[in-house]
């Protein structure tokens, strides 16, 4: 008997994890992506790793591994002033990212529900 709290209209929802790595290890993902977006907003990357709940040595070699892979840096300090920002390149990056990531989620989802209704479980 089905539990009767189970919503049958609610279609599962496929969650993905995305990242790119070489044998050194993970150098890009979601985790490193919303770093980014969090030190663009708020102009630190100390704000930035506290709002995540990361030391900031490990953000800040978080983002240098990353740097040191593509060979183009994300981030930059203004005129000696506390705080970064993002590069150009680290703003392009970010925006391919998110628009490569929301592609994969979309194509997971649409695949996911068809598999699901393939094996007749929807």
């Amino acid at each position: 008997m089905k539990d009767k709290s189970v919503d049958d209209n609610v279609l599962p929802v496929v969650k993905v994890h995305v990242w790119f790595e070489k044998d050194s290890g993970v150098y890009f993902g979601h985790g490193r992506y919303e770093l980014l977006l969090l030190i663009n907003e708020l102009g630190s990357l100390k704000l930035a790793a506290e709002k995540m709940g990361i030391s900031y040595r490990g953000a800040w070699g978080k983002i240098k591994k990353t740097e040191e892979v593509i060979g183009q840096p994300l981030i930059y300090k203004d005129n000696n002033k506390e705080g970064y920002k993002l590069t150009e390149f680290g703003r392009d990056f970010v925006a391919e990212f998110s628009s490569y990531y929301d592609d994969v989620t979309e194509y997971a989802g649409k695949r996911g529900l068809e598999l699901l209704t393939k094996i007749k479980v929807l």
